[in-house]
């Protein structure tokens, strides 16, 4: 079996198991021609060391990224044919660092809602449409390539549930909304169908020329919103930190009410949609009032043990 064909039957067994895989197909598609190309007839390790630095001036990251890549190809290969080399790990360091988050205070998300109004200049329903998602986003902690999949048929009107599909990693969850967040979107379902017409939209969220909003509009808008409001300091807003900001809003709501939150942390997770519980951990380590606040809480469990009492 060479290159090519590995290629070819460890995307075919992956993806029949749920994976997706676009980007590892792209990445791995190119490694087979960047083989091709330089006529390689050598060992695996050599040649992902070197496709892993197409082009020179990429990150060490994404190096890794890359890398990566091929060491799990390789340890599928090598199920076929024992001799397989499998590259070293992390080469060219860490594959992934997380940036600095910012973390929306009130002040900002009025100001921000303001700012959205003068979309509206050239139709109105470019406001309306923007208003919803960023309070849908804020209300929810979704990520802007679930909200933008959402379709009226994927919202329980009844019980206020949203159905995500084709989520991170594949998955399908629920989110339940509070009733304040589903009057939200009949609000805005009504100023969409009486400016597009009461079809069934292709989306939810819509253009005012009815076709499906796309990242790329959003971004942009979003952008210059952000430059319109002078927030150009690191971190920068992003539309992804709205995420950020819910599950920290919710991790500062339970401690500062004192309930336990280990055990929630489980739901706020699934929530989520955290593949890993590690990933709502983090967050208790990345914000410093969280920080803070589990100081507190160990501080008072300190206290509280050296006394013969007993602690959450």
């Amino acid at each position: 079996m060479d290159l090519s064909q590995a290629v070819d039957l460890y995307l075919k067994t992956k993806r029949s198991f749920g994976f997706a895989l676009v980007q590892v197909g792209v990445e791995l598609g190119s490694l087979v021609r960047y083989a091709q190309k330089i006529g390689h007839t050598g060992g695996l390790t050599t040649l992902a060391a070197q496709w892993a630095q197409q082009p020179q001036q990429c990150t060490s990251g994404y190096r890794t990224v890359r890398l990566n890549m091929v060491r799990r190809l390789a340890e599928f290969w090598r199920a076929y044919e024992p001799e397989i080399e499998i590259p070293a790990p992390d080469s060219f360091g860490p594959a992934y660092q997380r940036r600095a988050v910012h973390i929306y205070s009130a002040q900002e998300r009025g100001a921000l809602w303001e700012a959205a109004g003068q979309l509206g200049r050239l139709h109105p329903l470019r406001a309306s449409t923007f208003r919803a998602l960023v309070g849908l986003l804020d209300c929810t902690g979704l990520r802007i390539g679930e909200a933008l999949k959402l379709s009226d048929t994927d919202i329980d009107w009844s019980t206020g549930v949203l159905r995500i599909h084709q989520a991170k990693n594949g998955h399908t969850r629920l989110v339940p909304v509070q009733p304040s967040t589903l009057a939200a979107l009949r609000r805005y379902r009504f100023v969409r169908n009486k400016a597009i017409g009461s079809g069934v939209a292709p989306r939810f969220f819509v253009t005012f020329r009815g076709k499906p909003l796309g990242y790329f509009g959003v971004s942009t808008a979003f952008r210059k919103l952000c430059r319109g409001l002078g927030w150009t300091q690191p971190p920068v807003p992003r539309l992804h930190d709205f995420r950020h900001t819910f599950a920290v809003r919710t991790l500062l709501g339970w401690y500062r009410s004192g309930e336990p939150v280990g055990p929630k942390l489980w739901t706020l997770s699934t929530y989520l949609g955290h593949r890993h519980l590690a990933d709502t951990y983090w967050y208790l380590t990345a914000v410093p009032e969280l920080m803070q606040q589990c100081q507190q809480r160990f501080a008072t469990a300190q206290t509280w043990a050296s006394r013969g009492r007993g602690h959450e």
